[in-house]
């Protein structure tokens, strides 16, 4: 069976958690580790390739969370695999610190919309 386009949310959720534990020990320790730079990285390239693929397969984010600007996570991702090489690792420590609280309420709250409501017990379909 296919994914949903929710589904490409849920793996930003899934990622966002996966980078709150690899910067555990703060921005210093972020700084001395080119271990965890590097899976922030790859997983800040997931993020911006899940929304991309939520976008395709027909989530208007805009709508659903017009606080979060949508085409600059895609645009990040595209930035950091094509530029693998200049990757500011300030700028990605200010979106781990600053940025991705605010995406991951909204990808939370827009996956909580979308879940089917369970039919109460004791009613009949039909």
């Amino acid at each position: 069976m296919g994914r949903r386009p929710h589904d490409h949310l849920a793996d930003v959720v899934e990622a966002i958690g996966k980078i709150r534990r690899y910067t555990r020990g703060g921005q210093a320790a972020f700084r001395r580790n080119a271990m965890a730079r590097d899976a922030v990285a790859a997983r800040l390239i997931r993020i911006g390739q899940a929304v991309k693929d939520a976008t395709d397969e027909g989530l208007d984010l805009a709508a659903l969370a017009p606080e979060i600007p949508w085409r600059d996570v895609a645009g990040m991702r595209d930035r950091m695999a094509r530029r693998y090489r200049d990757i500011d690792y300030g700028i990605v420590w200010g979106v781990v610190e600053n940025e991705l609280r605010p995406l991951e309420r909204a990808a939370r709250s827009i996956l909580k919309k979308a879940k089917p409501r369970k039919a109460r017990s004791g009613t009949r379909a039909g």
